[in-house]
Formats: C-alpha cells, sequence, structure tokens
C-alpha cells in the first residue's frame, strides 16, 4: 500500500458497515480518507480508532443530493488536492414487492444507488485526469447485481435493478477510461449476504438461517486490488460466504 501513502481516498457511507470498515483500513494504511455520510457524527467518532499514519475527515453529505456532492468535491479539490481512491459504497435497500412498492421507493433506491455513484464517478475522474495521476475506482455492488436468488418471499423491491444497473455502469466507465487512455483502474466488487445494518430490512429468522460474510472480508478485497503492480487490473471479484463443512 506505500503507492496509496499520503493520497486522498473518498468513502461514501463511512458512517457503518462496509463503507465504515473499508474507511478505517484506508487510513490506517497511510491515506488521506474523506468519509461521506448523513450521520457525519459516526464518521467523525472513527477518526479517533486510527492508529496508521493516515487521517480521516468527517463531511455531512447526502449523497441523493447533488448539490452536496458537488461541494464535498470541492471542498476535497480546495483542501487536499483532489480524489486519488473512489469508493461508490453507499446504497439503499427498501424491502418491499415491486408491485406493492411507492414510486418514491423506485426513484430514491436509484438516486442513492445508481445516480451518485454516477456522479462521484464523474467528478473523480475528472480530478485525477486534471492531475495526471493513477486512481483506483471502486463499486461495491452485490451478488444480485448478478443474479437473483430464488426465496420463498422475493422482496427484493427494485434494488436488484438498480445493481444489475451498476455492472453496466462499471462495464461502460472502463471503456471510456480505456478510450482515453487514462491509467484508472475501475474494480467492481460483488459481496453475498454480509453481516450489516442494511439486512435488518430482511425477516430475521430468515437471515439468520443464511451464510453471511464480515464486512472486512469486503475490505480485504479492497486492499488486495489496491496492491496489485500497476500493470494488474482486478476488474470484478465476486465474494461469497462459504460454508465449512464440520469433521464428523
Amino acid at each position: 500500500m506505500e503507492k496509496w501513502s499520503g493520497k486522498v481516498a473518498l468513502v461514501t457511507g463511512a458512517s457503518s458497515g462496509i463503507g465504515q470498515d473499508i474507511a478505517l483500513a484506508l487510513a490506517n494504511a497511510g491515506m488521506l480518507v474523506v468519509g461521506i455520510a448523513r450521520r457525519a457524527e459516526l464518521v467523525d467518532a472513527l477518526a479517533s480508532q486510527v492508529t496508521g499514519s493516515g487521517r480521516i475527515y468527517a463531511k455531512r453529505c447526502d449523497v441523493g443530493i447533488e448539490a452536496e456532492l458537488m461541494e464535498t468535491f470541492d471542498w476535497i479539490r480546495k483542501d487536499l488536492g483532489g480524489v486519488d481512491v473512489l469508493i461508490c459504497n453507499a446504497g439503499v435497500f427498501r424491502c418491499n414487492f415491486i408491485t406493492q412498492s411507492d414510486s418514491s421507493d423506485f426513484r430514491e433506491t436509484f438516486n442513492v444507488n445508481v445516480v451518485a455513484a454516477c456522479i462521484c464517478i464523474r467528478e473523480a475522474v475528472k480530478d485525477m485526469k486534471d492531475r495526471s495521476v493513477p486512481g483506483h475506482i471502486f463499486i461495491i455492488n452485490s451478488i444480485l447485481g448478478k443474479r437473483i436468488p430464488d426465496i420463498a418471499v422475493p422482496m427484493f423491491g427494485v434494488y436488484p435493478a438498480s445493481k444489475y444497473a451498476l455492472t453496466g455502469l462499471a462495464e461502460v466507465v472502463r471503456k471510456e477510461l480505456m478510450f482515453f487512455k487514462l491509467p484508472i483502474k475501475l474494480t467492481s466488487i460483488h459481496p453475498g449476504m454480509v453481516q450489516t445494518d442494511m439486512i435488518k430490512v430482511f425477516d430475521s429468522a430468515l437471515a439468520q438461517r443464511l451464510p453471511k460474510l464480515k464486512v472486512n472480508d469486503i475490505t480485504a478485497n479492497v486492499l488486495y486490488s489496491l496492491k496489485a503492480p500497476t500493470e494488474v487490473h482486478i476488474e470484478e471479484l465476486i465474494v461469497m460466504p462459504g460454508v465449512i463443512p464440520v469433521p464428523e
């Protein structure tokens, strides 16, 4: 991680779960991490846990509001120089049947999960291109952006549709980065169920029966990708919880 020491990382949805764990790990690896969330006080509290040479800056930002995102990027450019690593992690899950959902759920899900990611990627690429520096973009996607499992009560709402949209977004952005010959990598990570607050939207009995990943399993894959040699581009990772057989 030496090549990223002192560089700037922006982590969306950094107040809890995967985003929180990634933010802390990057700071401990020597990066200057800007963690954004609506609950900025939780990110600010995380800063006291940094034991490495980096630092965490907490910024209150609702990624669903473009003006707040643009203010955040302007602050980063003015005070830190620009984004070098972007972690698109913020997301919302409205657990319901599509046929019984409110239209506001559709709009909010796509606005937070997809439109905000598009804006962040656009602005981060501007930063990297303007300074002629290598960069790395991560999209924390989901296995639901690859396939929809069969379950008794399929209350996924439009969440999988938003994740499939991110899968397409990643493919298009990679093509653009190649077209413009920019030294920027883009890695999509597709986790299975992760033990976070988000799974509370499911029936607890169902969630308890299913194997789950830990947040640091996802962080480990982010660090693995960042450590890859310059000539190695890890485009996509599917990370699923494993079932370890118990010896008889």
